[in-house]
């Protein structure tokens, strides 16, 4: 699309919020902007959104404080715009340029007056203080290094003693020029090399509750030699082209929804011309186009791309208009396929319309549409599911098959700030999830099914260990999340010590295999003897099979341990968790107030206490561990 057609969209999109249609004109102006368009552009959006008013539409509320140590301000109402794209009404606040050690170091300074719940920290390679004098020695080296790195940790554990932010840090964006050539790369005391070097040390000093923003990568991909214009350096202390704001919006935006959860968690694949080349049902197995030849090679590499996905925690579903046997064949039978059927969650291949399988997909997967991604080379399925499905993610497809994984690779949909033992198994929990349900189908009564899975839970208190994952569990829950709280690593770290807080995790295991840790309740005991519900989030796979209630046993158990007389709960509602609405009345407590919207719960625990139902048999962690399915 070219400028001049762009400009007329947008005055389209400013006659949409005169007339009120809000929802409608980000709509539109979400499938015309795009991270490439210059600052000019960019502004345009950036303004036309600004323009909407702010409770038009239904945008979750963030706090970002912004420090930096270059001109940041044309960055501000950028980043609100590729926030809003990613669900966020952000509220930013900007230090004073180059002043970040006083504002951070500071616990009167504004920055905590505004209670942030993103920090970022944006500086750039002139901020990293590592340069050594040529034919330095390795002490040399190595001391100069861990001085930098100290500069920076210094201010993350400021931020840390006196807010409850979570901060993001970009490393050192890598300069264009280079006093000796080619041979900085060469010399370890070289500048490049130093500041490689530094970027790789300050990745390692990373705690829980802080993430690296790679804007060096940012600065390659928008290209060394533009990236920095330095009549901008010196006339108003820009570190990066105007430009080059889309880019490091998008790239920041992406990240900060990461933290936030917004990532996706499965890809819904089509087969004939997007995994292969060639239509299997027609060509047959020796016909399609894999493997052999410049496309053949493109197709191994696009799947070789989908399987690293799938080992870093990302699902695989397959959804196809084709003989569900015919369809199957390349995976049990073509030498070059790299994707096999135990990579896929749930293969899907019939002759319905695709919309209807995401659809089932979705609801076996127990995933929102929103957490999904559509690949599909052909325009008008795509389209399809974008006029049916518009919480699904369609990426467009280029025809050529060398193109598809930076066609996918670019929306930075699976963007993450973490990765723990989880990720890595959770394909195999999904896929033994929907073997459970089949299993089930063998029974006519819930009762038996139930026994029948032989499931056994392990109780264990927050550690180290499981710390990446309890984070993730409750920054990502949506749907079991009675009270939609959200912590750091670092605050749930601090929680450990706290004499009034008791926190547990929960691990199930059944004779189809490990769920792993899937549940998470941290809870506090108030002045009045009372044991207060904070947080109680369970992952949506494991729902109906009797976990509620062993959560909540086990929670009367610990209230009773620790003396209390009543156990309180909150159930405050977001768009999502409506199926735990009436949770603690299913699990006889009593609401004692509402007001807009929000309930509080109480369970008594002086009179009769109610019997939980529940076929989960408690086990040590020690026993859990070593076990390996039941």
């Amino acid at each position: 699309m070219t400028e001049a057609e762009k400009k007329e969209i947008l005055k389209e999109v400013k006659k949409y919020i005169k007339d009120g249609l809000h929802e409608k004109a980000l709509k539109v102006l979400g499938g015309l902007s795009e991270p490439s368009d210059d600052f000019v552009m960019q502004s345009r959006y950036a303004a036309l959104f600004k323009s909407i008013p702010e409770d038009a539409l239904r945008l979750k509320k963030l706090r970002i404080a912004i420090l930096p140590t270059s001109t940041t301000s044309h960055l501000g109402d950028v980043l609100k715009y590729w926030l809003a794209r990613e669900g966020f009404a952000a509220d930013i606040y900007e230090a004073g340029y180059d002043v970040v050690h006083q504002t951070a170091l500071d616990p009167k300074s504004p920055l905590y007056e505004f209670k942030p719940d993103i920090t970022l920290i944006f500086t750039n390679y002139r901020d990293v203080k590592c340069e050594v004098r040529p034919g330095s020695s390795a002490g040399e080296i190595q001391k100069a290094l861990a001085g930098s790195v100290r500069d920076f940790t210094s201010l993350w554990d400021a931020i840390q003693k006196n807010s409850n932010s979570y901060i993001i840090q970009n490393n050192a964006d890598t300069p264009y020029h280079r006093v000796f050539g080619n041979y900085e790369a060469a010399a370890p005391w070289g500048h490049l090399n130093m500041l490689r070097a530094f970027n790789l040390e300050l990745a390692k000093a990373v705690p829980p509750g802080v993430t690296i923003f790679d804007l060096d990568h940012a600065a390659s991909a928008y290209g060394k030699k533009r990236w920095c214009d330095m009549r901008y350096w010196y006339h108003s202390k820009h570190a990066f082209a105007p430009d080059a704001t889309g880019p490091v919006a998008y790239d920041l935006a992406k990240v900060i929804g990461s933290v936030k959860g917004s990532a996706k968690k499965c890809v819904i694949l089509d087969l004939d011309n997007t995994l292969w080349g060639g239509v299997v049902g027609d060509d047959g197995l020796d016909g399609i186009v894999l493997g052999n030849g410049p496309a053949g090679e493109a197709f191994v590499d696009f799947q070789k791309f989908l399987l690293k996905l799938k080992r870093r925690g990302v699902m695989l579903a397959v959804c196809s208009k084709n003989e569900e046997e015919t369809a199957k064949e390349p995976f049990l039978s073509h030498p070059d396929m790299q994707l096999k059927l135990d990579d896929v969650v749930i293969f899907r291949a019939n002759w319905l319309d695709k919309v209807s399988n995401i659809k089932e997909i979705s609801s076996i997967l127990n995933i929102g549409l929103d957490s999904m991604v559509f690949v599909d080379d052909n325009p008008a399925e795509r389209e399809l599911v974008r006029q049916e499905l518009p919480m699904v993610s369609v990426p467009e497809l280029p025809e050529d098959p060398s193109e598809y994984v930076a066609a996918l690779s670019s929306h930075a949909y699976f963007e993450t700030v973490s990765f723990s033992e989880e990720d890595i198994k959770r394909s195999d929990y999904y896929r033994a999830d929907v073997t459970r349900g089949q299993f089930q189908k063998t029974y006519t009564d819930l009762s038996g099914y139930l026994k029948g899975l032989g499931m056994e839970m392990a109780v264990g208190g927050f550690d180290d260990f499981n710390l990446s994952r309890i984070a993730q569990l409750i920054n990502k829950s949506n749907q079991f999340h009675l009270t939609t709280t959200r912590y750091t690593e670092s605050q749930i770290k601090a929680m450990f010590s706290e004499k009034n807080k008791y926190c547990r995790y929960f691990k199930l295991k059944d004779r189809f295999g490990d769920n792993g840790l899937i549940s998470a309740v941290i809870l506090e005991k108030a002045k009045d003897g009372s044991l207060a519900v904070d947080t109680w989030v369970m992952s949506c796979r494991v729902l109906s099979r009797g976990v509620e209630e062993f959560v909540c046993a086990e929670i009367v158990s610990l209230a009773r341990q620790s003396g209390c007389k009543k156990i309180k709960g909150r159930y405050i509602p977001t768009k999502k968790n409506r199926l735990v609405s009436r949770l603690y009345e299913r699990l006889s407590f009593k609401m004692v107030k509402e007001e807009n919207g929000e309930t509080h719960w109480e369970l008594d625990l002086d009179g009769e206490l109610p019997s939980y139902e529940t076929f989960i048999k408690k086990t040590s962690s020690e026993e859990y561990a070593g076990k390996k399915g039941l």
